[in-house]
């Protein structure tokens, strides 16, 4: 059994990979899975198996992901798995293959495009929510918090950030999460957290001033 990279700079490759949408919506999906195939990535985003086993295969071609042969059932079972536990765009110095930021460019705008719709269903879902006297099914959460912080107090709270989420799902497979729902009833959930600077607000950034 191989072990997943602990942490992987995308490359041009993966960052064209990630520029079909449905291919980002079955990547993230197996990561929250962990391990799927195609039948239970089609079950989950409501698409035919056939068109995400083609996505699965131009993702195992840039790398992204990689086939787990001892969870098959058979040699014709195919089982995939993310070939890294994070992935990460890295520093401009990481880029040294990049001739052009046109791929890397290309990809924040995706990602920045689908957070914006997130965030809008998200709002459109509060309003709705609120508006029900708290009836409906809550489907999405919002919180905020403002901290003053030295670049080092910065670095630290961003690497403990990075920590929660693999050692929520370490607890998960050990069972040290109660729930009195069935594993069956869980949902896909996206979670997002964005570390910014006030400054950027107000344009004092010096990279952020025009000529």
């Amino acid at each position: 059994m191989s072990k997943a990279k602990p942490n992987v700079t995308l490359t041009t490759p993966m960052l064209k990979a990630m520029a079909n949408p449905l291919r980002r919506q079955i990547f993230d999906a197996l990561g929250a899975m962990g391990t799927g195939r195609a039948a239970d990535l089609g079950e989950l985003l409501g698409v035919a198996p056939n068109k995400i086993s083609f996505h699965l295969r131009e993702l195992a071609k840039a790398e992204m992901i990689e086939e787990a042969p001892e969870l098959a059932r058979d040699k014709r079972d195919r089982v995939w798995r993310p070939a890294a536990t994070t992935y990460t765009t890295g520093q401009p110095a990481e880029r040294t293959e990049d001739k052009s930021p046109s791929a890397i460019n290309a990809y924040l705008g995706q990602v920045i495009h689908d957070e914006q719709r997130r965030l809008e269903a998200t709002l459109a879902h509060a309003q709705q929510w609120y508006a029900q006297g708290n009836a409906a099914i809550d489907l999405a959460q919002l919180s905020t918090s403002n901290l003053m912080l030295t670049e080092d107090e910065r670095q630290e709270l961003q690497r403990r950030f990075d920590a929660i989420v693999p050692a929520f799902r370490e607890d998960q497979k050990a069972g040290k999460i109660p729930t009195s729902q069935p594993i069956s009833q869980r949902k896909l959930w996206h979670y997002s957290g964005l570390l910014s600077a006030d400054e950027l607000l107000n344009g004092s950034h010096p990279g952020d001033q025009s000529a």
